[in-house]
């Protein structure tokens, strides 16, 4: 059996839950960077009863995401269940795993194109979705699935996993901070491994080294990249935390007024469709 990732007791009881009462259709939700991929490849090699070495060869694992796309097209849906018509020559309970990542990019008629399949999927398939919010699918997505939140370990157990890897202990302080505990972005930064939110992290850097000019003249390009802004702003305020916990009282003003505008800033963009004033008000906040 493949070896078990870094889980939250929660979340392993859930997922234990899950296999146990052999359930066909599991959303897992959580932020970027949470891991949530690796933890749908361990569900789905703990229900075909194989390694993580056996799964990645299994024909009978379909993975579908968007992949350069901006999103799941309905297309890809049909196509996914053109392949699902097909029978899997196994008698097992679940002789097919289908793992859609990331369905938050799955538009409203590609969500509904997949209501049938959820809810009474061919015999032997079990399908796992990943997302960064419940509250990003339809109702109707959400009600014919078992949702299961990827929680962020407890520090205790992060410490504990990644001191494994010989990092030195300031490194994996520092890792852990910038993080924010999330398992998959502690790995991709310690392994210098590729994660979408590496990008975020070189912008983030890259905007508190900017005069306000050139901070200024980089919103039009954030504004056209909404999944880049929201990893910067993520960025920011763990940098800004980590700061305010290190720093004397001369920076810390800097690093809290950076913490206030980058949260003000996300809860704007929330409300507001008019991300290039908030995010000109944000630049002018970060000198």
């Amino acid at each position: 059996m493949t070896a078990e990732p870094l889980l939250h007791p929660h979340t392993k009881q859930q997922l234990d839950q899950a296999t146990d009462r052999q359930l066909h259709a599991v959303l897992l939700t959580g932020p970027t960077g949470a891991g949530k991929l690796v933890v749908a490849e361990w569900l789905a090699a703990r229900m075909l009863g194989l390694s993580a070495a056996q799964l990645h060869k299994y024909p009978y694992l379909v993975c579908l995401n968007r992949g350069k796309d901006t999103s799941i097209s309905i297309e890809k849906v049909r196509e996914l269940e053109r392949s699902l018509s097909l029978k899997v020559p196994s008698q097992a309970t679940v002789n097919r795993v289908v793992i859609i990542e990331d369905a938050h990019f799955l538009g409203g008629e590609a969500q509904n194109a997949l209501l049938k399949t959820l809810e009474e999927p061919p015999q032997g398939t079990a399908i796992i979705l990943t997302a960064t919010s419940e509250q990003a699918l339809l109702p109707t997505v959400r009600s014919r699935t078992a949702r299961i939140a990827v929680k962020t370990p407890p520090t205790e157990l992060l410490k504990a996993h990644f001191s494994q890897t010989g990092q030195p202990a300031a490194q994996l302080d520092q890792v852990l901070a910038i993080s924010g505990g999330l398992p998959g972005l502690m790995t991709a930064l310690l392994e210098d491994a590729e994660h979408q939110l590496i990008p975020a992290i070189a912008a983030a850097r890259g905007l508190l080294q900017k005069t306000t000019y050139e901070r200024l003249a980089a919103v039009d390009g954030l504004v056209k990249d909404r999944e880049l802004l929201n990893g910067v702003l993520f960025i920011l305020q763990q940098m800004a935390e980590v700061q305010l916990r290190r720093v004397g009282s001369a920076q810390a003003e800097r690093w809290s007024k950076v913490l206030q505008s980058t949260y003000a800033a996300e809860q704007a963009l929330a409300q507001s469709g008019q991300a290039k004033l908030v995010l000109t008000n944000l630049m002018l906040n970060l000198g």
